[in-house]
């Protein structure tokens, strides 16, 4: 009797592994074409390829939005990719928690069926070079934003419809977005004190 116990809970412990790691088909995620190419949605910020947060923040060397990848491997708690032009493999811990999605639905807002040009499409040409750099500046839309920080996490901004986007500068600190009519207003950092975007005020010379 303990043995077949014993079997049946290891069964569905097998079974319970298996379920977790489910093998998730990206194309079928992002009804993708047969022959359509897949790009990356959003800058992707990494210190080491392998261990990539799902948070994205924002230290290290950046994948560029618009960069063309391939899919290798996609489970509930790993999405793992390539790029096409080098073949260098990253993988982005995905933690639910964090993100509130189930892993498709990361998938969509990770990849995209248009090219860097698509995405780009009527935007000024030194607010592309920002962003792709990975800055943001006053004036900026919500949409280019996302191009350039991507879908800040729902643990700190429940919705995209707000005025206020918060970002991950390192594992300990954050800063938000302030938007005023859909177009940033300013960057706040953790302290609450405006960073950058502020004028300087004018000194008057003293005369001698």
């Amino acid at each position: 009797m303990l043995a077949r116990i014993f079997t049946l809970l290891v069964s569905f412990l097998i079974l319970g592994g298996i379920a977790g790691c489910r093998q998730i088909i990206v194309a079928e995620v992002m009804q993708q074409p047969l022959g359509k190419k897949l790009y990356l949605k959003k800058n992707i910020w990494y210190g080491n390829p392998k261990e990539i947060s799902c948070l994205n923040i924002q230290q290290g060397r950046i994948l560029t939005f618009g960069t063309e990848v391939e899919p290798i491997n996609v489970t509930d708690y790993k999405l793992t990719f390539k790029t096409v032009k080098d073949g260098k493999k990253f993988t982005i811990n995905y933690y639910h928690s964090l993100v509130m999605l189930p892993m498709e639905g990361f998938i969509q807002h990770v990849f995209t069926l248009k090219n860097r040009a698509e995405l780009t499409k009527g935007m000024k040409p030194a607010h592309v070079k920002l962003m792709l750099a990975g800055k943001i500046k006053r004036g900026m839309t919500k949409k280019q934003v996302l191009l350039a920080c991507g879908i800040p996490a729902p643990c700190r901004t429940p919705s995209t419809l707000g005025s206020t986007w918060i970002y991950w500068l390192t594992e300990d600190s954050v800063y938000r977005v302030v938007f005023r009519r859909e177009k940033v207003n300013a960057l706040v950092n953790i302290e609450d004190k405006p960073r950058s975007y502020k004028r300087k005020k004018k000194t008057k010379k003293t005369k001698k």
